[in-house]
C-alpha cells in the first residue's frame, strides 16, 4: 500500500462519526439562496433518512429515539408514530425549524398558523391532531383522523410544504397541484422570514386541496358559487376585480395586514388578477380564533370581509 493511499484511509477512520444523538436537532442537507424558491426539507436531496429512521436503534448504547425508549418503533422510526416523529421537531423545540404548535415563537402571524392544542385534544380553532377516533369533517358527509401525514407527504412531493397529491377524501382523477412561490428558500436559520404569507406568492390548487375533504363549502356548479344569481357558497378561485359583490377599489387600496389571496399570473398584491382562496380567511393548522378564522385587524371577524366587502 502506497504512503499516499495509507494516509487517505487513516483520515477516513480518523474523521468524526455523525453526531446526531436523540435530543439533538436533526442535520440538513445544503440551504438554498434567495430568489423565486421551492426548495423545502424532507424532499429530494433534503430528505435525509436518519431524520427520522435509526437501524439499530443504538448508538454507543443510547437509544436513537427521541423520546429515550430503548425498543425500537414500527418501521425503524426515531419516534413511537409518524405524527410524534413530526412534533419531535416541529413543536418549537428548537427555534431554527417551523413550529406547528402555538404559541409560535418566531413570528406572530405562522403561514399555516398553529395547533392550539396537543394531540388527541379538541380543538375548537383549527384541526384536531391525532383525535382517539375519527370526527367528520365540517362541509362533508365523511369522517377523517388527521394526522400530519393526513395533508404532508412524508417523503417529499412535488407540491408547495410536500402537500400530498392525492389527500384523504380526494374524488379527482388526477393530482392535486397546489403552487406556492417562496420569495426567500429556507436555508435551515431563517424561519421568521421564510413561514409568514408576506414570503408566499399562492398561484393555483390550495381550494381544490381543501375541496378533498370539505367538499360541501365549495360550489359543484355555477349556480352554487358566484357565477350566477343565487349562489349558495361562497366564491373561491374568483377574480375580486368585477366580482359584483366585492369592492376592488377597496381591496386595492392602502389595507393594512392584507390576507392572503392567489395570484397567479403576476407577482403583484394587489393586482386584478387576486382571488379569494380558502386561505383568505382560514389557517390550514388553526388560529387563535374559532374554526381556524382570520381575523385581519387582530379583533373582528369583519375586519376580514371588508377588505374585500367595504360596508
Amino acid at each position: 500500500m502506497s504512503a499516499l493511499l495509507l494516509a487517505a484511509l487513516m483520515a477516513v477512520l480518523a474523521a468524526p462519526q455523525d453526531p446526531f444523538r436523540a435530543g439533538r436537532a436533526p442535520r440538513r442537507a445544503g440551504g438554498a439562496g434567495e430568489g423565486r424558491a421551492t426548495e423545502q426539507a424532507h424532499h429530494g436531496e433534503r430528505l435525509v433518512c436518519s431524520d427520522c429512521h435509526t437501524v439499530h436503534n443504538s448508538r454507543g448504547g443510547q437509544p436513537m429515539r427521541f423520546d429515550g425508549v430503548s425498543m425500537p418503533a414500527p418501521v425503524l422510526l426515531r419516534e413511537a408514530n409518524p405524527t410524534q416523529l413530526c412534533l419531535a421537531c416541529h413543536s418549537g423545540s428548537y427555534p431554527l425549524i417551523p413550529d406547528v404548535l402555538g404559541p409560535v415563537s418566531y413570528t406572530a402571524d405562522p403561514a399555516g398558523g398553529w395547533f392550539a392544542q396537543g394531540l388527541g385534544l379538541p380543538n375548537a380553532h383549527g384541526h384536531d391532531l391525532s383525535p382517539p377516533s375519527a370526527l367528520a369533517a365540517p362541509g362533508s358527509t365523511e369522517s377523517f383522523t388527521i394526522e400530519c401525514a393526513s395533508c404532508h407527504d412524508v417523503h417529499g412531493s412535488s407540491n408547495y410544504r410536500n402537500l400530498l397529491l392525492d389527500p384523504p377524501g380526494s374524488a379527482d382523477d388526477g393530482d392535486v397541484r397546489v403552487v406556492v412561490d417562496q420569495i426567500i428558500a429556507p436555508n435551515g436559520a431563517n424561519a421568521a422570514q421564510v413561514y409568514t404569507p408576506a414570503n408566499l406568492l399562492d398561484r393555483s390548487g390550495m381550494g381544490e386541496f381543501c375541496n378533498s375533504c370539505h367538499d360541501n363549502f365549495h360550489g359543484r356548479s355555477a349556480s352554487e358559487e358566484g357565477a350566477q344569481r343565487p349562489w349558495l357558497r361562497h366564491p373561491q378561485e374568483v377574480a375580486i376585480a368585477g366580482a359584483p359583490h366585492a369592492d376592488f377599489g377597496h381591496w386595492s387600496g392602502p389595507i393594512v395586514n392584507r390576507v392572503r389571496v392567489e395570484t397567479p399570473t403576476d407577482d403583484l398584491v394587489p393586482s386584478v388578477d387576486d382571488r379569494v382562496s380558502c386561505l383568505s380567511c382560514h389557517k390550514a393548522h388553526g388560529s387563535s380564533r374559532p374554526d381556524s378564522l382570520i381575523y385581519a385587524d387582530g379583533l373582528r371577524r369583519r375586519s376580514t370581509c371588508q377588505q374585500c366587502h367595504d360596508q
